[in-house]
């Protein structure tokens, strides 16, 4: 017997210092594949940033920058990971204690078990990738840009002013570089066999950028040299013959840009490809924009479509605009809990230049804690009722329900919002109230409807982002016969 319990006693120890040896040198690789990742994404960076300031038109040139930007995305997602986020079984003491004031006592257990399993609402991706595949993935693919690095040399350079990373990312367009790029050639190809007027259709979601593509892809100085008229009209303009009206006929090349919002008006469109083909000019080029597959057949060439940021992508975008100047390496514990909180978001550049400006103007843990909350319990809300992120929500023009409207301790006021649309430079006064405003806790206004202002944009074509509240009427109770009504 004594012989026996010697045995398994030897067994259990080796295995406990075989196993204590793995995790140390599994600790030892995993610091070497880190510091090997920090150098590579110092070489992606540089040029990365290169590549931003030349203007880059060669097709191959311009897959090859697309597949670096992921890594350089994925790369930079996978450090932050390993520098901030918690462990899956750490549970924030100020979100719990939060959680539990905030919700009633019915949702309390269930809330805080959420929050304790830390399951991402909207994304998942990449981001569970082993971090050794991923170095040796990225290292392979600097490897392979050798020639790309030559080349670019080659390309001119495009003025750009100095800015810090939030700064740039608030006042330009963030991502979208490579369908820029596509959009300026389809603009300034001119091929003899193409037709006389050449349709290039863009689709995506909206409020995902598709307008800004366009804009930035005219406002540039090879566009603008090529087309002697440009035009922006929206599918209301087909409809009641604007069109025709503010469209003087004159020789010269034509740039028209559509929107459609909604559905597609067949009969309006055929009634202007009718029109463009009666125009004088030498050439005509259109771009149309809309959320649906329909505008597909329109196109004379190959549809450009723009998706939502990938993961990594709105991570690094909101990381910069919810940090501003600070360091996130100084601030750990808010660090993680942005990344917490991009992960709740769904890759929504709306939210994120709301949230963002936000968390800026007060890097406080308690208050962060509270954003977090407040997005993870909207969230996950009307996931659990029916299935949608609030910004899909948003998306089909659905009713988004908000048991409360304000961050910090205000008025609790429960409200319907709908309705975000979109209203440019010259429709008109701007709601003076805004989101800010309300997830702040300012004094509501006693109206039972009325209009806020989510976002002014800073950049082409300086859209301005509004939205309907509508108070919910309390629910009151009936007592009869014991039995409560509702």
């Amino acid at each position: 017997m004594e012989i026996l319990i010697s045995a398994v006693a030897t067994d259990l120890i080796s295995r406990f210092i075989s196993s204590v040896t793995q995790n140390y040198r599994n600790h030892i690789h995993k610091e070497d594949d880190r510091r090997r990742l920090e150098r590579i994404l110092l070489r992606m960076h540089s040029v990365v940033e290169e590549a931003g300031g030349r203007h880059i038109t060669n097709q191959g040139m311009i897959l090859q920058l697309k597949g670096l930007v992921e890594g350089f995305y994925l790369g930079y997602y996978m450090l932050d990971k390993i520098k901030f986020q918690p462990p899956e079984y750490e549970v924030s003491h100020e979100i719990q204690s939060f959680a539990l004031s905030a919700c009633n006592s019915a949702k309390r257990f269930r809330f805080a078990d959420a929050i304790s399993k830390r399951t991402p609402v909207a994304f998942g991706s990449r981001s569970r990738t082993n971090l050794k595949d991923v170095v040796d993935g990225l290292e392979t693919k600097i490897a392979d840009m050798r020639e790309f690095v030559i080349l670019l040399g080659s390309h001119p350079r495009l003025p750009r002013q100095p800015y810090s990373t939030y700064l740039y990312i608030e006042n330009c367009m963030f991502g979208s570089r490579i369908e820029k790029e596509q959009v300026i050639n389809f603009l300034l190809c001119n091929d003899p066999h193409d037709p006389y007027v050449s349709i290039l259709p863009i689709i995506g979601p909206p409020r995902i950028g598709k307008k800004t593509l366009v804009q930035h892809a005219c406002l540039d100085e090879r566009v603008r040299n090529c087309f002697s008229h440009i035009f922006f009209f929206k599918e209301d303009d087909l409809k009641t013959g604007e069109l025709s009206l503010n469209s003087k006929a004159s020789q010269g090349k034509y740039l028209f840009v559509i929107e459609f919002i909604w559905d597609v008006d067949e009969a309006a469109w055929t009634k202007f490809q009718s029109y463009l083909q009666n125009m004088p000019g030498i050439g005509i080029k259109v771009v149309v924009i809309g959320t649906t597959e329909d505008i597909a057949k329109f196109g004379t060439t190959q549809p450009i479509r723009v998706k939502r940021p990938s993961e990594e992508e709105f991570w690094y975008y909101f990381k910069a605009l919810a940090f501003g100047s600070l360091d996130p390496d100084e601030h750990p514990k808010l660090a993680s809990l942005v990344m917490q909180l991009s992960t709740e978001m769904n890759g929504s550049f709306l939210g994120a230049t709301i949230y963002g400006e936000l968390l800026r103007a007060n890097p406080n843990t308690q208050f962060w804690n509270r954003i977090l909350l407040f997005v993870r319990e909207l969230a996950r809300k009307h996931l659990t009722s029916s299935g949608l992120h609030p910004d899909d929500l948003f998306e089909r023009n659905i009713p988004v329900d908000m048991s409360r409207i304000a961050v910090v301790d205000g008025q609790v006021q429960g409200c319907l919002l709908y309705d975000v649309r979109v209203a440019g430079p010259a429709d008109g006064e701007l709601p003076k109230l805004t989101s800010r405003d309300m997830l702040l806790g300012c004094d509501i206004p006693v109206e039972d409807k009325f209009d806020v202002l989510v976002w002014r944009s800073r950049i082409p074509p300086y859209c301005n982002y509004i939205v309907t509240y509508e108070k919910r009427k309390p629910r009151r109770m009936v007592r009869k016969r014991n039995t409560i009504y509702l």
